[in-house]
């Protein structure tokens, strides 16, 4: 083989080794203690359905829409005042640890998955799992970037898969 053969091979194959770490950097799992907002994960819904962000109209519906559902279930629960969580919950609408599955659904509808599968899990949580696995009892799903973990009385974590060429909502 000539020179010229062994300096091609070379190159490219550290192209390759450097693109291979490029996009192993591409996407990250970030363990955070604030988890998707509403409103967040109503603008990933509409660039993912329609390829754009809703307009004034559809953006006001959605909104009277969640107010509705928050104001509901603030009716029906008045203890969730005294709590740390009860501000990201009414006017942020953000999940947080300590949240119930209601209220996650309340802020976020139906997940796009459930999951009691301990693999699945430690595949959505990656390099946090091995601290997460002890109290960890399902998983929910919320794309494109978001699982949140719970126990038995709710939220105990919550993880975001980012990306750096994921679009920025």
């Amino acid at each position: 083989m000539t020179t010229t053969g062994w300096t091609t091979r070379l190159l490219l194959a550290v192209v390759l080794a450097v693109t291979a770490g490029c996009v192993a950097e591409l996407d990250k799992v970030e363990r955070t203690t604030r988890g998707p907002s509403a409103e967040a994960l109503m603008l990933a819904r509409s660039y993912a359905m329609n390829g754009r962000a809703p307009d004034f109209e559809e953006k006001r519906h959605w909104e009277r829409a969640v107010e509705e559902r928050v104001y509901a279930y603030l009716r029906d629960h008045p203890e969730l005042q005294q709590a740390t969580r009860y501000t990201e919950f009414r006017f942020l609408w953000q999940v947080t640890p300590g949240s119930t599955a209601a209220e996650v659904r309340v802020l976020l509808e139906e997940p796009q998955e459930q999951t009691i599968d301990p693999a699945r899990m430690a595949a959505l949580a990656e390099r946090h799992w091995s601290e997460m696995r002890s109290k960890v009892k399902e998983a929910w799903v919320y794309e494109p970037a978001w699982a949140i973990y719970f126990d038995d009385a709710g939220v105990v974590a919550i993880v975001n898969r980012v990306s750096s060429v994921a679009p920025r909502y």
